[in-house]
């Protein structure tokens, strides 16, 4: 099927005015002043296409744009990052003008210390005839498996694991997204024509800085996704890939990558084995360069030197960075300073910047490319449309949503509220007569 794939993001957020630690619902006030300020609401779509609001627990999240490949989702996800740290910078200065000081940290990162969990959720365009727990039962093996590319780790009372929303989920489908958190959410919200899509929303991931493991935590499930939605049925040999025991085995593997785990047949297999069974299935499938960055990545984690992929793996470069700063200080493993680590290796601004630069983190996208993703929208998907439709509307009075675009101050001509509201319903169409014919009817 011809897809189209977001991301949403959820931040971690602290800061401290004139010396004093805010609350949660303190910070983000103070974080969305400005952007409350221009856009009269707390959440707002951008001219990029994307959009930035203030989620439930005072997160700050950023959704991209509609995109069609993996390498322009990492785009559209570091544009947003720029975005947010754009919004900090503001509130600050702001903050300033007014005579306080008020200082932000921002966090892509998934878990505290105090037992709460936040999100990064991927979303996929699919067939309206793929039957979705059917579907989520031949995914739930991949998706527990999946975190050996993109966990991005988290160092526990003493204890690494190398993912950090494993411990935070419970079953495999579920329309809840908090309490219950499943690996795949129910809730059938296609954005789009339902008669047609699914928007697969997939909660099972972790939030990533490292490019690496950006790309490949969405270029592997877009090529299984090849061979599960096909108008033929998923491909069979996906059904003898089953787990015994699915929740207790994305724990065991979020302890130890290499633990065995018992599937529905009797046989026995570790998470890398199961990930190289996905990839012969569906690797003839990926986007191009995903199967032999999946391939060389489940060869070092394989091997007596998964190091090899610290450049590329985020809780691969964690861990190293981890031991090496404790065997340097001579720390035990639950020395606070490990954990002042942990955070700050999540931090924008922060410490993957200095490993990019200095070469211990593979960067794949460019800063220019990142630079034109803050204000321009994919000019192959609907976001296209919806940008423009921002750029153009300019002052008046109007609404945006994932599908529809709407003026509301239109001369009264006895035009129909059709005339005036535009519906993309296919994510995958970046223009439409209509929203030509309304633009041109601004004057």
């Amino acid at each position: 099927m011809d897809r189209v794939l977001g991301v949403e993001t959820e931040y971690g957020l602290s800061a401290r005015a004139d010396g004093r630690r805010l609350s949660a619902p303190e910070a983000a006030e103070l974080l969305f002043r400005p952007f409350v300020a221009e856009h009269r609401a707390s959440g707002a779509f951008l001219g990029n296409g994307g959009r930035l609001y203030l989620d439930v627990g005072a997160h700050p999240e950023y959704a991209t744009p509609e995109c069609r490949t993996p390498h322009d989702l990492l785009v559209a996800e570091r544009a947003g990052d720029a975005l947010v740290a754009d919004l900090a910078r503001r509130a600050v200065d702001a903050s300033r003008a007014e005579g306080r000081e008020v200082s932000f940290r921002l966090f892509r990162n998934n878990a505290d210390s105090f037992g709460n969990s936040w999100g990064c959720h991927e979303n996929y365009l699919v067939s309206r005839d793929l039957e979705l727990s059917g579907a989520v039962d031949l995914l739930t093996t991949f998706l527990v498996t999946r975190q050996v590319l993109c966990g991005s780790g988290r160092l526990h009372r003493g204890e690494f694991r190398i993912s950090q929303r494993a411990d935070h989920l419970h079953d495999q489908l579920s329309a809840l997204t908090t309490r219950a958190r499943p690996l795949v959410n129910t809730r059938d919200e296609p954005l789009a024509d339902a008669a047609r899509f699914r928007r697969l929303h997939v909660l099972a991931g972790d939030s990533n800085l490292v490019e690496g493991s950006a790309l490949l935590k969405v270029g592997t499930m877009l090529a299984v996704l090849a061979i599960l939605d096909r108008p033929d049925g998923p491909a069979p040999e996906l059904a003898s890939l089953r787990l015994a025991d699915p929740a207790g085995a994305l724990r065991a593997v979020a302890r130890d990558p290499l633990a065995v785990l018992d599937l529905a047949d009797g046989r026995r297999a570790s998470a890398i084995d199961l990930q190289y069974a996905h990839l012969d299935l569906a690797g003839a499938s990926a986007a191009p360069g995903v199967a032999q960055l999946w391939a060389r990545v489940l060869d070092a984690l394989a091997s007596p030197d998964p190091d090899a992929v610290a450049d590329t793996v985020e809780w691969v470069a964690k861990l190293r960075l981890l031991r090496e700063y404790r065997s340097r200080h001579g720390l035990a493993a639950d020395d606070p300073r490990l954990r002042q680590l942990d955070l700050a290796f999540h931090e924008l601004g922060g410490l993957i910047g200095a490993l990019e630069a200095g070469g211990a983190v593979r960067r794949l996208t460019a800063p220019e490319q990142v630079g034109r993703a803050v204000t321009t929208p994919p000019h192959d998907t609907r976001a296209a449309a919806r940008g423009r439709f921002i750029d153009a509307v300019g002052t008046r009075r109007h609404s945006v949503d994932w599908q529809t675009c709407t003026v509301h101050d239109l001369p009264d001509d006895g035009s129909s509220l059709g005339d005036r509201t535009v519906l993309l319903d296919d994510p995958r169409v970046p223009t439409s007569a209509a929203l030509d014919d309304l633009l041109a009817g601004l004057g």
